[in-house]
């Protein structure tokens, strides 16, 4: 069934149920150019930060059914052709199915359902965050997207000028935004969100926190909460930060073909 480059949630969630059978960019990294630039893409509109998706991005959309039937999206990063990383807290007890939506050439779209999905066994939610908040997603079929490897070879730190994409509100389409870290410790990175440059919100959590360096782009954190409800000014941004031992070899374990720089 074809589709427009402009997808919108609904259209996803039919395409998903319907295959489940009825269940370094520029000088400025805050140019539309530069953010989308980052994952290969160029950009939908000249002063914001819509990409037009293709599958030349390494972020993808991640469609999860509930036990009870209810659709869910996250955002998600390729690692190889059949595993996707993402949040833990995406995926609840009882998940029934989860899938990735997929454009192809001709313009219409094909699904890629989860052959199987594995959490963190250390996954936890306290008051201050959710802790190694990981997930890998083993699917039954190979994507066409590029993966993105894992950055371990530059530790994160504070000042670091960072890229976020996802799915997420409010347009429902892939968006890449910039960042700068303000928050590093042995479980997160993350920022306070002061109404300049970008903020994850709702729908991209399980997208990526990365970095560009010598114009290959690193995997160093996976969008997992906020303070924010309406994700706005004031937000205490938080990525669980790949790079932690425990997270990394969780990661490596699960996607043993996922690379490293």
């Amino acid at each position: 069934m074809a589709r427009s480059m402009k997808w919108c949630l609904a259209a996803l969630v039919t395409v998903f149920l319907a295959a489940c059978g009825g269940g370094g960019g520029g000088d400025n990294p805050s140019s539309p150019a530069s953010r989308c630039g980052t994952l290969g893409l160029t950009p939908k509109i000249f002063n914001g930060t819509e990409c037009a998706y293709s599958p030349s991005s390494p972020v993808v959309p991640v469609l999860i059914q509930s036990a009870s039937g209810q659709m869910g999206l996250c955002s998600g990063t390729v690692l190889s052709p059949n595993r996707i990383l993402t949040a833990a807290h995406c995926i609840s007890a009882g998940t029934r199915r989860i899938g990735i939506p997929v454009l192809l050439s001709d313009g219409s779209v094909a699904d890629v359902l989860a052959s199987r999905w594995v959490l963190h066994p250390g996954f936890r939610v306290q008051s201050d965050g959710f802790y190694n908040d990981a997930a890998v997603v083993t699917l039954s079929g190979p994507l066409p997207n590029p993966n993105m490897a894992l950055l371990i070879s530059e530790p994160a730190a504070v000042g670091q000028s960072v890229f976020i994409a996802g799915w997420g509100e409010p347009v429902y389409d892939i968006v890449a935004g910039n960042a700068t870290l303000s928050i590093v410790n042995s479980n997160h990175v993350g920022y306070i969100y002061t109404g300049r440059d970008s903020n994850t919100c709702r729908g991209d959590s399980g997208g990526p926190l990365y970095r560009s360096i010598g114009g290959r782009m690193g995997l160093l954190g996976i969008t997992s909460t906020g303070t924010a409800p309406n994700c706005g000014e004031r937000d205490q941004a938080l990525f669980t930060n790949i790079q932690t031992p425990e997270v990394l070899n969780f990661i490596r374990a699960q996607a043993p073909e996922a690379q490293v720089f």
